[in-house]
């Protein structure tokens, strides 16, 4: 995980422990926990930055200001919404970029 990753949660086994894992649109359809602050490897401490209306900035895969994201393909980046008037567990938004990015990677959002 990189800081600046959007974070899921994997259910682990049958019990009720959970994994963040960078967020990916496949996975508890594509809802976002919160934003890495730092990076972590593999089994480790993850700090998470949580909440509504908390202005982070989060690796996207692109979008402008203004913009709406997503969970999107690549791990950990979210990407601009679309919305899927038919398809129920289609990912929803959870960000607004909040600025112009300059391209893809850190870009300041507001978390929804």
């Amino acid at each position: 995980i990189t800081a600046g990753d959007a974070l899921g949660l994997t259910a682990e086994g049958s019990g009720n422990v959970s994994k963040v894992n960078q967020l990916l649109d496949t996975e508890l359809m594509g809802i976002m926990v919160g934003v890495a602050l730092t990076d972590a490897v593999a089994g480790a401490i993850c700090n998470v930055v949580t909440g509504r209306g908390v202005i982070v900035r989060i690796n996207t895969t692109n979008g402008g200001g203004g913009d709406g994201l997503m969970a999107s393909g690549v791990a950990g980046r979210l990407d601009t919404w679309v919305a899927h008037a038919t398809d129920e567990k289609a990912a929803r938004p959870c960000a607004v970029i909040v600025d112009d990015p300059t391209g893809v990677g850190l870009t300041k959002c507001l978390i929804l």
